[in-house]
């Protein structure tokens, strides 16, 4: 929910002591309707998210440090609040109207006063960034000259009508509030990830709509050839009743069935007509047969990549876009051809569920490659590989594992190189980066744990092992 005039008010009194005689800095368009800047002092990042049903701004104590997103709006602000001190943080004419009132460093390396309008109102939320004497320097949404408040580049910043509404009395927290915040920011990173990478999943998606239709036609070919795939019996039945008959009476009656025949052509060429159809039945059957095992087999790829890439955060695909040289331009290209260079259903790895904890591994170098470096790149998961040879990359999904985990992982590198005892090396996936061939890992550090035997219990699980659940 949206804040209220009288939460914003207490909100800003509690924020204005930590933003106010500090710095905002290098802003940064994080996803849609969101904008993120450095802060000084003790907080690090100051947010200001403009998204229709729910506007709200806060500070978080932790930095992220991703590339931006373009923006034009970003680029006003870049050019004229790139390092601006805030010298007042206050709720305007008793509304939803925030104002932080800046001073810059211009061009000519002077002080310039700057006036960001920050409008939270649900469904009309905006960024206004003014001169001092309230001249828009440029909006985030500047809306169109015919607007009730065209908010474009020159014109006189006027403030919203106050619309006022009986609020009902409730009590207000500042910090659950901006706890609540960051809750949400799960929410932006999916909205990022579909800013960043949407042409992908819609190059995929599209794809999946087309083998669908063409499994659908298909089945819709072969459902019509198997009406025919008899009709050679219907060839026969001419000749058997061949005296009897003549071309011109259009059809006649063999052991109960109605059997048509065309005037134009001759009995002989009315039998050799069916005999066509069945020979033409029956291939066009096989055929479909065939196409269709390989269109459930392109659909199957198409859906498991989609779920691979729903699974995985910004950095799995990063690598995946860089590594696939898939851009915008190119999406459309691979979309036509199919051409996504393994990522399919056979490139999703495998689990096994060891006392409630999910310990995940590759059986082949593409699977390795999509674990790694795809699904789960969380930075402090344990990452194991068996030292000295090839075999499954290992992880363990879940921060801080106990030793019996750590163990159980250990066994699992071991079995799928095919060893029973022997030396794993593990680290954290922050210390491992995609090799330059499938399924090469570099690993920057790591310790080790040799195992001198490895358990029945774990053999088991192995051995009834799952694909990896994409959510």
């Amino acid at each position: 929910m949206s804040l209220k005039a009288s939460a914003l008010k207490t909100y800003i009194a509690f924020l204005k002591p930590r933003l106010v005689n500090h710095h905002i800095s290098r802003p940064y368009f994080y996803c849609e309707n969101t904008l993120f800047f450095h802060a000084s002092g003790e907080q690090s990042r100051f947010v200001l998210s403009l998204d229709d049903e729910d506007p709200r701004f806060y500070l978080a104590d932790d930095d992220i440090d991703v590339p931006t997103l373009e923006n034009k709006f970003l680029d006003l602000l870049k050019k004229e609040i790139a390092n601006a001190y805030v010298i007042d943080l206050e709720e305007i004419n008793d509304d939803r109207i925030v104002k932080l009132s800046l001073t810059v460093i211009n061009s000519v390396f002077k002080e310039e006063g700057r006036s960001l309008y920050v409008e939270m109102i649900p469904h009309h939320a905006n960024a206004i960034l003014c001169t001092l004497d309230d001249t828009i320097l440029g909006a985030y949404r500047p809306g169109e000259m015919s607007d009730e408040r065209p908010m474009m580049k020159g014109l006189h910043y006027v403030l919203p009508e106050k619309k006022d509404f009986l609020e009902t009395a409730q009590v207000f927290d500042p910090s659950s509030y901006e706890t609540s915040c960051l809750a949400k920011e799960a929410q932006l990173q999916e909205r990022r990830k579909k800013d960043r990478f949407g042409y992908l999943f819609e190059a995929l998606k599209k794809r999946e709509k087309l083998l669908s239709k063409k499994r659908i036609l298909l089945a819709q070919d072969q459902q019509e050839a198997e009406s025919h795939v008899n009709d050679g019996a219907k060839g026969d039945a001419i000749y058997m009743m061949y005296n009897d008959i003549n071309n011109r009476q259009g059809s006649f009656i063999y052991e109960g069935i109605s059997i048509a025949l065309d005037p134009s052509r001759s009995l002989s060429g009315n039998a050799q007509l069916y005999y066509k159809r069945a020979k033409k039945a029956k291939e066009t059957i096989r055929l479909s047969l065939q196409n269709q095992t390989a269109t459930e087999k392109a659909l199957l790829d198409v859906q498991s990549a989609l779920k691979q890439l729903t699974a995985s955060d910004e950095s799995g695909l990063e690598v995946l876009a860089k590594e696939l040289e898939i851009s915008p331009q190119k999406a459309a290209q691979k979309k036509k051809n199919g051409d996504w260079k393994g990522l399919s259903h056979d490139s999703i790895p495998w689990q096994i569920d060891f006392h409630g904890t999910k310990i995940l591994f590759g059986k082949s170098a593409k699977q390795n490659d999509c674990l790694s470096f795809l699904l789960d790149t969380a930075k402090d998961h344990l990452w194991l590989h068996v030292l000295g040879t090839t075999g499954s990359h290992v992880m363990i999904k879940k921060a801080n594992p106990t030793p019996e985990e750590i163990r159980a992982a250990c066994e699992v590198a071991l079995i799928n190189s095919s060893e029973e005892d022997g030396d794993v090396m593990l680290t954290e996936r922050k210390n491992v980066r995609k090799g330059n061939v499938m399924g090469l890992a570099i690993v920057k550090e790591s310790r080790t744990i040799h195992l001198k035997n490895v358990s029945p219990e774990i053999k088991n699980l192995l051995s009834h092992a799952e694909k990896m659940t994409l959510s």
